[in-house]
């Protein structure tokens, strides 16, 4: 059998076991359903809300960081969880439920190359910054975001945990040849890990914009149904690279110039989002600004 074939092969068969692992995963565990049916309602009980979300203090102290984050440039500082919930309204608060569940399905797992507190940083960061792109740009910010930005890169997570071996070897690859995820997992695997995170939360049963978002966050040109909330996650996460949040330390880097002149940002301009060198190194300073001022706040969001 031909060298070819047989990678072929080989890249058919990790497809395979991705897609059977994947189907055997259980469905998320939500850390208070009681709250979910709550938020589900159109005209959600704040009151009964508050009474429920306070005897779980560690959920309302992330409520608090989100409420108080820089980046949402409210003016006076948050400290009452009602004000909080009215504040952020039903969806983000569901948001903040579905992405600490993620959180808790995950065990933490370190000295495997891969540093899992580096990784949700990137994620906090990346949710942080759709916020803050959206008002830049004033554009109506959609609640789905949030949530987007906080498990767009979910896929790599699911591959450290049940897919270990090939992990490494992603990580490996990425270290030696200073390139991207999605190169390293087309190499190794023949998938990446966002199409392995639409799978699985297609499976979890998630909104489909939550699932394109997170499909397209490298690609949002592709696609036809949500195209401005794409574009917003792909900046976002460019961003958050930009800023010094990438999710491995050897990945490769994004040089401010050479993006500014690239294809796809004449794609994110002809949308509306005028960037140019001058722009960018601005933004990068800000969100960098911000990181500093909320080091203690958002950016400890999964401790």
């Amino acid at each position: 059998m031909s060298t070819n074939k047989t990678k072929k092969l080989s890249t058919k068969n990790n497809r395979d076991r991705l897609i059977k692992k994947i189907e055997e995963l259980p469905t998320l565990p939500i850390i208070s359903h009681k709250i979910m049916e709550i938020l589900r309602n159109e005209d959600p009980s704040f009151k009964e809300l508050v009474g429920i979300v306070e005897k779980d203090q560690a959920l309302v102290l992330k409520i608090l960081k989100i409420a108080n984050s820089t980046f949402y440039g409210f003016l006076s500082r948050v400290s009452s969880l009602e004000h909080a919930l009215v504040l952020l309204g039903a969806d983000e608060i569901k948001s903040i439920l579905l992405g600490t569940s993620i959180y808790n399905f995950f065990p933490n797992a370190n000295g495997n190359g891969f540093d899992r507190k580096r990784f949700w940083e990137h994620a906090i960061l990346c949710s942080q910054i759709t916020k803050f792109l959206g008002t830049y740009f004033d554009i109506r910010y959609d609640e789905s975001l949030f949530l987007s930005g906080l498990i767009h890169d979910m896929g790599k997570v699911v591959l450290d945990q049940y897919f270990h071996e090939e992990f490494l070897q992603i990580i490996e690859y990425i270290s030696s040849e200073k390139t991207t995820f999605s190169n390293a997992e087309k190499k190794i695997l023949g998938t990446t890990h966002y199409q392995i995170a639409a799978k699985l939360l297609k499976q979890w049963k998630f909104p489909d914009k939550v699932i394109m978002q997170v499909f397209y966050h490298h690609a949002p040109w592709y696609d036809k149904n949500y195209e401005t909330n794409s574009i917003i996650l792909y900046l976002a996460n460019i961003f958050t690279k930009l800023a010094g949040y990438p999710c491995h330390q050897d990945e490769k880097r994004i040089d401010p110039n050479e993006f500014a002149n690239s294809p796809e940002i004449n794609f994110v301009i002809k949308n509306g989002f005028d960037l140019d060198y001058g722009t960018i190194k601005n933004l990068i300073s800000h969100i960098r600004e911000f990181v500093s001022e909320e080091a203690e706040n958002v950016m400890s969001f999964f401790e």
